[in-house]
């Protein structure tokens, strides 16, 4: 009886296997990627951005002590600017606290201030109501609401 282990029937990938499959891959990743952008432009992606903007807007009221203007430019832009009216500076990235829709997507709504605690304002007073902003894509619709007196901010699809 034989004890030794036959050899002839092994399983596995040679070394040569393995590296033919591995320049094909980069080979295919090499033409995949440069096509590939990562951005998400997707209407339910830029609502969330706008939720986070108006957020950072309210801290930045916060952080900076004075009341900041959330603007919105249809079709599909917003900015905020301070009292005086200018775009702010927008500390994060040091550009300008400008956004674009991208995708055709419009933008309706109010302008809103947030005052140095961060509330949500008009005409120095509180929000007597909740403040909508639509965001109108191809066949869908989303709207962010910014909460009266708490300045919490919701999006529904």
């Amino acid at each position: 009886m034989n004890s030794q282990p036959d050899t002839s029937a092994s399983r596995g990938f040679t070394l040569i296997e393995l590296l033919l499959v591995l320049v094909i891959l980069g080979a295919l990743s090499t033409y995949a990627l440069p096509r590939w952008a990562p951005t998400d432009t997707t209407l339910a992606a830029q609502a969330d951005r706008l939720a986070r903007d108006l957020r950072h807007a309210q801290a930045l009221a916060m952080n900076q002590g004075r009341s900041l203007r959330f603007v919105i430019q249809p079709p599909s832009s917003y900015r905020v600017t301070d009292s005086s009216g200018t775009t702010v500076t927008d500390p994060a990235d040091q550009q300008a606290f400008q956004v674009t829709l991208d995708n055709n997507v419009t933008l309706g709504g109010s302008d809103t201030e947030f005052d140095s605690l961060g509330r949500p304002v008009s005409a120095g007073t509180l929000l007597a109501a909740d403040r909508s902003f639509t965001l109108n894509g191809n066949t869908a619709t989303a709207t962010v609401t910014l909460s009266a007196v708490t300045g919490f901010v919701a999006i529904a699809p």
